[in-house]
């Protein structure tokens, strides 16, 4: 008798056995392998969390580490940074820069000195307009030309071939088509009123005396756009406010100028930029080493490096109910932070004394391993910078400092193919293990179920045969003389 599901021919419920068999079989492995997957999947992302912890200490070193970064020098306008911004926003919500006449980059070869600067004009380029014409399609020439567009100093210069009928509107959209054009610009103004006038007006960007605009042609019926007539007069003037110039400054009594509106060679090491003219409106401008900027830089690194100290504390912590950091007692981490410690914590043997640790700076170490200023710790920073700007230089940017140090350690670590990729490869490979381990196991539970339907099905027969056998004797019994209900 074929059985068609466990259970049918004995009567008994095999089917929910086999299921509970099998369930119990299944479940204490499945969970073994979910814990594993979890510890590693929080693991791995305890690295990247790490991993990203320090690469914001590595960037924080990236000024502190760098000797001429570190030497900087800075330009400090009427008391103020001059690459600083506002706190007060103007009406589009954006920060307002705080001279508005100069500004000024300084390199590190700037002496430290003070000036007495004061913007006189700015630099421009050339305007250059024509006399009337009766409308932008008046032809202005016959017989082709050419009209040749140049700077004084013939450092620039482009050309135009002018075809013969040409109108002042075409020879205008040839200039500003121009593959050469340097920088000029051609624009047809109409006046309209009640006796309308058409001018052309030709615009450089080349500021500075020099790249003053000249216009010449080889064709007489182009000299009323050409500054340099061919024939009688030009048409094209330039007006005396209209002539390219050079920015003019005043430093300390002297007229500077420069071609344009940037100094480059003004002052030895310093990089002047005129915004605003002001005539005889003088400005201070001090050369300082940079001291609010290395101040800065290393309050960012104190910032960094206690971020991941607290990542770090809370992937290692244990609480008072058991429940631990998933990188308790992990090996690599320990000896990250004890290297690390040394390292901030130690002397630097080829800075001065009372600037060779970051304790002669006003930082120690709190109870959570974590940098803090002492009570008077930021007056003390800020003696240490006035004092032995040098020495708090040498501190850091040392070949032995603390951020040359500390960049060569944590690189270790975070670079490609350094010891975080390591680890991350090895929980990477431990996934991909239990991810196998986990098909295995699917595998050798159906075989498991697969046996225990096998072995159930023979018994549902077994008990089914015997009942039909049982059924059969007792029909034969009942049938005889004095069982059932014969007499």
């Amino acid at each position: 008798m074929a059985i068609s599901s466990l259970g049918v021919g004995s009567g008994l419920a095999l089917e929910d056995l086999v299921t509970q068999l099998v369930q119990a079989e299944r479940r204490p492995k499945l969970e073994a392998l979910q814990r594993r997957e979890n510890d590693v999947s929080v693991s791995l992302s305890g690295y990247s969390k790490l991993k990203s912890g320090l690469s914001k200490v590595l960037e924080s070193l990236e000024k502190l580490s760098d000797p001429d970064k570190m030497n900087s020098k800075a330009a400090i306008i009427n008391g103020q940074s001059s690459t600083s911004v506002s706190s007060n926003e103007d009406e589009d919500g954006e920060a307002s820069e705080l001279n508005p006449y100069l500004s000024a980059t300084v390199s590190r070869s700037a002496a430290e000195a003070s000036y007495q600067i004061s913007v006189e004009s700015l630099a421009q380029g050339t305007k250059a307009k024509s006399a009337a014409f009766s409308s932008a399609d008046e032809v202005i020439s016959t017989t082709t030309g050419t009209l040749s567009l140049s700077t004084a100093s013939g450092d620039n210069t482009f050309s135009v071939d002018v075809a013969a009928g040409a109108t002042l509107q075409e020879i205008a959209d040839a200039v500003n088509s121009s593959e050469q054009n340097y920088g000029v610009s051609a624009s047809v103004i109409n006046t309209g009123g009640s006796t309308p006038e058409t001018r052309l007006v030709l615009s450089s960007n080349l500021t500075g005396q020099a790249n003053e605009l000249v216009v010449s042609n080889d064709n007489a019926e182009l000299d009323s756009i050409s500054t340099v007539a061919t024939g009688a007069s030009a048409g094209l003037s330039i007006a005396a406010e209209d002539q390219a110039r050079d920015a003019k400054m005043i430093v300390d009594g002297i007229e500077v100028f420069s071609s344009t509106n940037t100094f480059t060679n003004a002052i030895t090491g310093v990089e002047l930029v005129a915004k605003q003219a002001s005539p005889g409106d003088k400005q201070t401008v001090e050369v300082t080493t940079d001291k609010p900027g290395v101040k800065k830089n290393i309050e960012e690194f104190v910032d960094a490096y206690n971020k991941f100290v607290d990542q770090a504390n809370t992937l290692t912590q244990v609480n008072v109910e058991g429940r631990s950091g998933p990188l308790v007692g992990d090996s690599m981490l320990r000896g990250l932070r004890a290297g690390l410690s040394n390292i901030v914590g130690g002397a630097v043997g080829s800075a001065p004394a009372g600037t060779n640790t970051l304790y002669g700076i006003g930082l120690s170490f709190d109870d959570d391993g974590k940098l803090t200023f002492s009570a008077d710790g930021e007056a003390q920073l800020d003696k240490a910078l006035d004092e032995n700007f040098e020495g708090v230089s040498e501190l850091f940017a040392n070949t032995d400092g603390i951020g040359s140090r500390l960049e060569g350690y944590i690189e270790q670590y975070t670079q490609r193919g350094g010891l975080f990729e390591s680890k991350e490869d090895v929980f990477e490979s431990n996934k991909e293990n239990i991810t196998k381990e986990r098909e295995r196991f699917e595998r050798y539970m159906e075989n498991f179920e697969k046996n225990l339907r096998e072995e159930y099905q023979g018994l549902d027969a077994m008990l089914a045969q015997m009942n039909q056998t049982m059924t059969a004797l007792q029909g034969q019994l009942a049938s005889l003389p004095g069982f059932g209900g014969n007499s």
